[in-house]
């Protein structure tokens, strides 16, 4: 007699994100059975094959059509909702949607016995170390340390997962970097902003900095590489390729067959002008520049992250960078 196959039901949350387009794309692409969470106004974007249940983290009381198992043996959970903010002024919505939404996701998931989840957590929860060639996994996350309401409330929630992972809960967190390639669907993503002002090629100077970028479609499939092989209340960086802003810069110049940018701008001084252009920005009508403050220090850190472990622990590869970049522009 054969054996049977188990029905197995995965659920996530921010599945019109960047990462988790990719990700529910991905899923539905291997043909599993996957059931999205989205607000009202966004169930529109959820692809054709996946369930959408209407639902806010924010508001424990509209999660249980989500959660609801019946019928499944197995249900694995991928936490990607979130606000991604750059911007120099804290927001109420930010801590509610990062900290108290992922609160009541943890709430939920142990109430209804999910068997596997995976919290997208991110890079800029990792302590910066300009001594270390390449960043590596922490086990235990300092807020206070951080600069960003982004980082800080990501920090907050990934000591929060590792809670309940010490309680039993087979939870594992992955920390992409910065996000790049097709998917961005609501066009939240800056730095999928920024690329399409550098890449307009009428950028003369660069500044000088950099960071690591990694492809949605990879860091999706390590998300499922980790709901898969990541080991309970272990962390994992899902990286990509480091680039200097002068890099990036000239990768969409020689793709335009322009010159390259010679002129660097320092850190110091590109962080001075920051502080009256974000303001100056704003005033114009840009609620969500892209030259802030924290925009620039996360450029002025050390940037390198190693994804040694998820490579060795999960099988994580990444595809080429130019592949990556040039699928950002024409998703």
């Amino acid at each position: 007699m054969g054996l049977t196959k188990l029905k197995k039901l995965y659920l996530v949350t921010g599945g019109t994100g960047h990462l988790g387009t990719n990700l529910v794309s991905l899923l539905l692409k291997q043909q599993e059975t996957v059931r999205v969470l989205s607000l009202e106004k966004e169930k529109d974007l959820i692809p054709e094959g996946a369930e959408c249940v209407i639902g806010d983290i924010t508001k424990q009381e509209t999660l249980a059509p989500f959660f609801e198992r019946d019928g499944y043996d197995e249900v694995a959970l991928f936490h990607c909702a979130g606000i991604v903010t750059i911007s120099s002024t804290d927001s109420p919505i930010v801590y509610d949607v990062n900290v108290r939404g992922c609160e009541n996701v943890l709430k939920k998931t142990v109430e209804t016995g999910v068997d596997r989840m995976v919290y997208v957590s991110s890079s800029h929860v990792i302590p910066d170390d300009p001594g270390q060639s390449a960043l590596t996994e922490v086990s235990r996350f300092c807020p206070e340390k951080l600069k960003g309401q982004y980082a800080v409330t990501k920090a907050i929630a990934s000591n929060l997962v590792l809670d309940y992972a010490a309680k039993g809960l087979h939870a594992s967190i992955v920390h992409p970097t910065s996000l790049i390639g097709p998917g961005d669907q609501m066009g939240r993503n800056p730095m999928v902003r920024s690329i399409s002002a550098l890449a307009s090629g009428r950028i003369p100077i660069s500044v000088k900095g950099g960071y690591d970028f990694v492809d949605a479609r990879d860091a999706a499939a390590g998300i499922l590489q980790c709901e898969a092989y990541g080991r309970s209340g272990e962390c994992y960086i899902l990286s990509g390729h480091h680039l200097s802003v002068t890099q990036l810069i000239n990768k969409f110049r020689s793709y335009k067959g322009l010159k390259p940018v010679r002129l660097e701008v320092p850190g110091s001084l590109a962080l001075a002008a920051s502080y009256p252009a974000e303001w100056l920005l704003r005033m114009l009508g840009n609620p969500n520049p892209v030259f802030t403050p924290t925009s620039i220090e996360t450029l002025s850190g050390n940037g390198h992250y190693s994804h040694a472990k998820a490579e060795k622990e999960l099988g994580y590869h990444v595809r080429d960078i130019d592949e990556s970049l040039r699928a950002t522009l024409n998703p």
